[in-house]
């Protein structure tokens, strides 16, 4: 079993290929409207985001207290801002994530994300991908249905920091109870988002999530 500390190492490897830099780009499936039009109730994971210190010898140094801090925000901001788009919204708390259910969901999602930012934001890009945005987690109708939910949210990020970021990223998959990945939202910039502190966290939430449509649109 995967525990919290070797999870977040994990999503700070896999996004390393895309750190360093400022990008912003949504992927949607290509039945992503007929799927959104269905969900009015999101079951909200506890994100995984990891937040390392650059060491002068190059290494760097993972921030537990700083990750769950910034774990926690970013799940409230999630929230707050689907509310905002009128669905409503169930939580998963840090029990009900160590449920072998959603561990599962979690460690495929890590895999399917670097798969997502590799060949659809680059550098390895599959022009089949990109025509077609077509990822999978398998089926989680079991978990929606004993949370009363109709919808999936989960989200990664990473940040690599010594006194000011040097790098960062977010993303949030928004799942369908077959499993399929309907809309993904990266955004990624050291320079204007600080996970550290509460104000980045929800700055980069928001902008991460600002072209998901609005319930029933």
């Amino acid at each position: 079993m995967i525990n919290v500390s070797q999870s977040i190492l994990l999503v700070g490897l896999i996004g390393l290929f895309v750190s360093g830099c400022t990008y912003t780009s949504e992927r949607l499936h290509p039945e992503f409207p007929n799927y959104r039009q269905t969900m009015g109730v999101m079951l909200v994971l506890v994100p995984e985001i990891g937040i390392f210190e650059q060491m002068p010898d190059g290494s760097r140094l993972f921030q537990d207290i700083q990750s769950r801090e910034a774990q926690r925000k970013a799940q409230q901001s999630i929230v707050r801002q689907l509310q905002e788009r009128h669905y409503a919204v169930q939580t998963a708390d840090a029990q009900t994530m160590l449920s072998s259910e959603l561990l599962s969901v979690t460690s495929l999602f890590r895999s399917v994300n670097r798969s997502i930012q590799l060949h659809t934001f680059g550098p390895q890009l599959y022009p089949a991908k990109l025509s077609a945005f077509e990822y999978n987690l398998g089926p989680v109708a079991e978990i929606l249905k004993a949370n009363r939910a109709d919808g999936l949210v989960l989200a990664l990020g990473h940040q690599t920091a010594s006194a000011q970021p040097t790098k960062n990223w977010l993303s949030i998959a928004v799942v369908e109870p077959e499993g399929r990945i309907i809309w993904y939202g990266l955004q990624g910039n050291h320079k204007k988002f600080d996970l550290q502190t509460a104000e980045g966290v929800t700055a980069l939430v928001a902008t991460t999530l600002s072209n998901f449509w609005d319930q029933g649109s």
